[in-house]
């Protein structure tokens, strides 16, 4: 194999079926595991590296601790990185704690999170991981948009298809639902 099928190779690995992807991201369905697709851009002309995760079954751990304590390789601290997370569900509370104590940890790191749906919203302890989540100056949290991240999220993880294909049309009430839920969320905190 020449270095170039290697790095096809490589490459491939890292798609994720686009059946998988409609699956887990459609907000108006709502599966038991979360998918993290990751894009970490280190240095501003860097080469891209994109990653996904899930949570197992047989495995206590979140997808985002997943990402965390196995995926992510700190290369120096001198060379900013910035980091995408496409996530199935939004984080719950211990999930959005380890966020921000990676953070602390690696004050050279900026994550945008963008999310396909909220998880278990009613739980106070959650929507005030989101509120921690959005004051720290080291993350953008956002909605996944039909327009925008959603297309890019599709471009990013899948081989090969026209990004019209990844999310059904019916699904725009979902998605205005949680874009409203998650700003009333945030807003709380500045009354």
């Amino acid at each position: 194999l020449t270095s170039n099928s290697l790095k096809s190779l490589f490459c491939f690995r890292w798609y994720i079926p686009k059946e998988v992807l409609k699956e887990q991201f459609d907000p108006s369905k709502f599966p038991r595991e979360t998918y993290l697709l990751c894009k970490i851009q280190w240095g501003d002309n860097g080469t891209s590296w994109k990653h996904w995760v899930k949570n197992y079954n047989d495995d206590d751990r979140h997808a985002e601790v997943c990402f965390l304590e196995d995926v992510f390789l700190m290369k120096s601290n001198n060379v900013n990185c910035n980091i995408t997370l496409y996530l199935s569900w939004s984080p719950c509370a211990d999930c959005s704690c380890s966020i921000l104590d990676f953070l602390k940890q690696h004050s050279n790191v900026t994550i945008s999170i963008y999310v396909a749906r909220l998880y278990c919203v009613n739980s106070e302890e959650n929507r005030k991981g989101l509120r921690r989540l959005h004051h720290s100056p080291q993350v953008n949290l956002s909605v996944m948009e039909m327009r925008g991240k959603c297309f890019n999220c599709w471009r990013t993880f899948t081989r090969g298809g026209d990004a019209y294909d990844f999310w059904p049309r019916n699904n725009k009430t979902e998605i205005i639902v949680n874009l409203v839920t998650l700003r009333i969320i945030l807003e709380v905190s500045r009354l």
